[in-house]
């Protein structure tokens, strides 16, 4: 495998790919329009759709642009594609101008400029759509629970796809030691068990990496059946509560898989010339990373591998961990904002857009229809358990994803959590002093985060 080694953090920093979650609306199939708004014969027009850089998934949006386009010969899509940061500071910048795209794939990083008005209402369009305004279409609920948390009442943001946790292990240590593979029945208790009989240092050979801890981290608070799912730490909390059991649950983990040897060092982690590190060098047995993984690189993977449900803290119980969802917005000032619908809702409700979506194996696409076909669910390349993907993201129950809509994504966690999280896998702090220092900065932080988002709805 040739992609170099890259956490999917790094990438959105640095090249920026990323994680994310805007909203998309309806209308009806790629030819239909709103009524009233059909186009002018021999006029054409055209839209901009912007997004951030997708890697290889990247082919997805322009294969969704064609056939749109083939679709609809008077609309021409202008597709953007810049890097992460670079997509939302030139956005930022046409908001203010009051020139915006009329599309706009992304995530928590414009959800600011829903509450200040910048993004469609597409409230009735949503609601009068019967393919969209169905839930059982869907592998997941549409309306945003972002948006209710924060007390608005508008649509302004469509999903196109889920991204949900996944464990991965390699099929050739296993086989080589003559254990059997992981799957759906596994606790993380297994996981320690089998890692340790799987780790050979002295032959460069780990039993188990842990992949983003920004992620990993907010699973494994979900899984320990905490009180309160808007205390999480994944994505944002409203507060912070790690000295609870679900905070201290965490941290002991961490601490028990560094403790005994189950887990390749963090410093090593990433020190390999394949993506996902060790993993992906076939170094490493078992690996806790996300869906998007089994799509962006590993398919280059130069051995056998499989995917399975990510393994449950306690035997029985398994939270529904689709928490980051994809979105498309439109601009409130759009000049074209039916064709920009049309263009969106292609993507979310329509069996060949999404189909398109799934293909490109970053996101998992919401429409059923289209995510349970064959080239989603078993295309080609596919590894042994790629189901999951879907069958993850079909767990009942609702996304806990709190994003707040005025502070760095990646602020607290980068500051905090992560550096925390090391030194309790390093042993340079206990799992109870790490909840305590992380409440004593948490607690100030989220408080100074909360006025400032009340006053962002206030105004």
């Amino acid at each position: 495998m040739k992609t170099k080694a890259l956490s999917r953090r790094e990438f959105l920093h640095l090249s920026s790919f990323a994680a994310g979650s805007m909203i998309l609306a309806a209308c009806a199939s790629v030819g239909q329009q709103p009524a009233g708004a059909a186009l002018p014969a021999g006029e054409s027009i055209e839209i901009e759709y912007s997004t951030y850089d997708l890697g290889p998934a990247n082919q997805s949006r322009t294969a969704v642009v064609d056939a749109f386009q083939a679709a609809n010969p008077n609309v021409k899509v202008k597709l953007t594609t810049l890097p992460y940061g670079e997509l939302w500071d030139k956005i930022n910048a046409l908001m203010a101008a009051g020139s915006p795209p009329d599309a706009m794939y992304g995530d928590f990083s414009l959800l600011r400029h829903a509450l200040e008005g910048n993004l469609l209402d597409m409230t009735d369009l949503f609601m009068a759509d019967a393919v969209l305004s169905e839930p059982a279409n869907f592998l997941t609920d549409l309306q945003d629970p972002v948006q209710a948390k924060y007390g608005t009442e508008k649509l302004v943001a469509l999903l196109l796809g889920t991204w949900v946790p996944i464990f991965y292990y390699n099929q050739e240590i296993f086989d080589a030691a003559g254990l059997p593979h992981p799957d759906e029945t596994w606790t993380w208790d297994k996981v320690r068990e089998t890692g340790n009989a799987l780790s050979k240092p002295e032959a460069e050979q780990w039993g188990f990496q842990w992949g983003t801890i920004f992620d990993n981290t907010g699973w494994l608070w979900w899984q320990h059946q905490p009180t309160d799912f808007w205390a999480t730490p994944q994505i944002f909390p409203e507060k912070t509560q790690w000295d609870s059991a679900a905070g201290l649950g965490v941290m002991k983990i961490f601490a028990n898989f560094a403790k005994d040897g189950a887990a390749i060092k963090p410093e090593e982690g990433s020190g390999f010339s394949n993506y996902a590190g060790a993993f992906g060098a076939g170094k490493v047995g078992m690996y806790a990373g996300g869906d998007w993984d089994a799509g962006w690189s590993f398919q280059e993977l130069p051995f056998q591998w499989g995917m399975t449900m990510l393994p449950m803290v306690t035997a029985g119980y398994r939270p529904a961990l689709n928490t980051m969802i994809a979105t498309n917005t439109l601009s409130a000032v759009s000049k074209h904002p039916e064709e920009a619908w049309k263009l969106i809702r292609f993507m979310t409700a329509d069996k060949e857009g999404a189909t398109m979506i799934g293909q490109g194996a970053y996101e998992t696409p919401v429409l059923k229809e289209a995510a349970h076909s064959d080239a989603v669910m078993k295309p080609e390349w596919a590894a042994p358990g790629y189901e999951n993907r879907v069958k993850a993201a079909e767990l009942p129950g609702p996304m806990y994803t709190p994003y707040p809509l005025n502070i760095n994504l990646w602020e607290f966690p980068g500051k905090f959590i992560d550096p925390t999280v090391e030194k309790v896998r390093l042993g340079e702090m206990t799992p109870e002093e790490a909840v305590a220092y992380l409440d004593s900065e948490g607690i100030p932080y989220f408080q100074k985060q909360h006025e400032e988002t009340m006053a962002i709805l206030k105004k």
